[in-house]
């Protein structure tokens, strides 16, 4: 049984590494949209949030747990201040992230939560803003929601 643990370890690990690091996904322009979301104005981005990334989020993360996402709105990834039209992003009313050692509080502590934003929100946010996603140089990670402490 021993001699097997390390193949076993070695593709655990392998399959972690292929979670979280670099960049993946392709930049480009959103669906739907004439132009990439850098480009687009306030109205734009307001307009492609609500046919586009609310939707396909809202799926996402009803998909996960239907009871706690049942009201999932702007206000679940914006917080309150999107009530008021504030936006703004990292949202410190999300838990905050410590990225030491590839999130590995996160990962023993939250493990169901840490694989669905990784394998799940990551990528289609990703996708639904036409950037890169993961870690790295990536045009979208956990930072672009999460407050996120000891990055390297």
């Amino acid at each position: 049984m021993r001699r097997y643990l390390f193949p076993s370890l070695a593709l655990a690990l392998f399959s972690l590494a292929g979670l979280a690091c670099g960049p993946h996904g392709e930049t480009g322009i959103p669906e739907g949209q004439a132009k990439p979301w850098a480009e687009l104005d306030d109205g734009e981005r307001m307009a492609h949030m609500g046919a586009v990334v609310m939707p396909r989020m809202q799926a996402v993360f009803q998909g996960h747990d239907p009871k706690r996402f049942a009201d999932f709105g702007c206000v679940t990834c914006h917080g309150g201040g999107a009530a008021n039209g504030d936006f703004t992003m990292p949202n410190p009313a999300l838990p905050t992230l410590d990225a030491s050692n590839l999130y590995k509080k996160h990962r023993k502590e939250s493990p169901e939560m840490t694989k669905l934003m990784w394998k799940e929100v990551e990528p289609a946010m990703g996708e639904s803003l036409a950037l890169t996603y993961g870690l790295g140089d990536a045009q979208f990670s956990c930072a672009n929601c999460h407050i996120v402490e000891n990055a390297d």
